[in-house]
C-alpha cells in the first residue's frame, strides 16, 4: 500500500476513480439514485477541476476570501430562491438547491482541507505519503481527500436507502 502513494497524484487519480465506481456500483438499480448518477458525477469531477484549476491561478491565501464570497453568496441565494419559492411557486428549486448544496459543500470542503494541510500543524500527513508540503503535494493530497470523502458518502447514502 505504501508504494502506490510513492506516487501520490497516481493514487489521487486511481481514488477518484474508485470514488466514481463505487457510487456507479451501489445506485446503478437504485431507483432515486439511478437517475441521477451521472449529474452527481459531473458535479463531483467539476468541482475537482474548478478546484485544481483554482490551485493553479489562485495564491493560497485567497482561497479563504474565495470561501468567505461562496458561502455567503451561497446562503443569500439559498433564501431568495426558497423565498421566491414558497411565494408564488414559480418554479420547482429543490434540484438547485440540491445541486447547489453539493458543489458548495465539496468545494469547501477541498478548500479546508488545502487550509489545514498548509498548517505546520499536518506535518504527519506528509510524513505518511513521504512527500513535502508543496502547493502540488496539497492539491494531490486534496483529491485523494476528497475522493475518500465521496466514498465515504456513498457508504452513507447506501446505509439510508437501505433502511428507508
Amino acid at each position: 500500500m505504501k508504494r502506490i502513494f510513492q506516487n501520490l497524484p497516481v493514487a489521487a487519480f486511481l481514488t477518484y476513480v474508485l470514488a466514481m465506481s463505487i457510487w456507479q456500483l451501489f445506485f446503478w438499480n437504485n431507483a432515486n439514485l439511478e437517475p441521477i448518477l451521472w449529474e452527481i458525477h459531473t458535479i463531483f469531477t467539476s468541482v475537482l477541476l474548478f478546484f485544481i484549476f483554482m490551485n493553479y491561478i489562485l495564491r493560497p491565501r485567497l482561497f479563504d476570501i474565495v470561501k468567505i464570497i461562496f458561502r455567503i453568496l451561497i446562503k443569500v441565494w439559498f433564501v431568495i430562491f426558497i423565498a421566491f419559492s414558497m411565494h408564488k411557486n414559480l418554479f420547482d428549486v429543490k434540484g438547485f438547491l440540491l445541486t447547489a448544496t453539493f458543489i458548495f459543500g465539496y468545494l469547501e470542503g477541498l478548500i479546508d482541507l488545502n487550509s489545514w494541510l498548509n498548517k505546520s500543524t499536518s506535518t504527519f500527513v506528509f510524513d505518511f505519503f513521504a512527500t513535502e508540503n508543496l502547493p502540488k503535494s496539497r492539491l494531490t493530497l486534496c483529491v485523494l481527500g476528497i475522493s475518500w470523502i465521496h466514498i465515504f458518502s456513498a457508504c452513507i447514502a447506501l446505509i439510508y436507502f437501505s433502511i428507508q
